[in-house]
């Protein structure tokens, strides 16, 4: 009885180490994914934003420069239903989606002007769709100063009160019926 005991207990020992083991060893999570740009992303931590190599811009800045020279060229990552509803004005809408083949959106990418600041955002807490799109402006060989990511996305572009667009700002003031 004693070494079936055992034996039960090793491979039940067993069992439990491979689990935790696998556990460490794929992505269970979107932002420690492999992103299309190959860049690995750190593993989240609760007050950490991910892709830290990505320069982000404030709202506060981004409204400023659009006032002043209008050198400045807003893409939405949301897909193209949200971007319809509620998007920042004057945006343009290119969709982050991970799994679309890289070389049609590279297409949509390198129309992008190479002379502007181009500043990606998303509906995201921690600009966790529009930072890859950063990387992959890179790859595309975009200068790192001129493509950044908007800190706090269009969250943070609604609590300053700056100008939207969309069905749904449109319906909200009354001009969709």
């Amino acid at each position: 009885m004693k070494p079936r005991f055992f034996a039960f207990f090793l491979l039940g020992a067993l069992l439990l180490m491979l689990a935790t083991l696998s556990s460490h060893a794929l992505p269970n999570h979107p932002q420690q994914a492999t992103s299309k740009a190959g860049q690995n992303a750190p593993p989240p931590a609760k007050d950490t934003e991910p892709f830290p190599q990505v320069p982000r811009i404030t709202a506060e800045e981004v409204e400023r420069l659009a006032k002043d020279k209008g050198n400045v060229v807003l893409v939405d990552t949301d897909d193209s239903v949200t971007y319809e509803a509620e998007h920042i004005k004057g945006a343009v809408n290119i969709a982050y989606d991970p799994t679309v083949e890289a070389r049609e959106q590279d297409q949509l990418l390198s129309a992008l002007p190479g002379d502007k600041l181009i500043v990606f955002y998303c509906n995201c807490s921690h600009e966790e769709d529009s930072a890859p799109m950063v990387l992959e402006m890179w790859e595309l060989g975009y200068d790192h100063d001129k493509v950044k990511a908007l800190k706090g996305g269009l969250t943070r572009w609604e609590q300053l009160n700056y100008p939207l667009a969309g069905t749904d700002i449109d319906a909200a003031h009354g001009k969709g019926n």
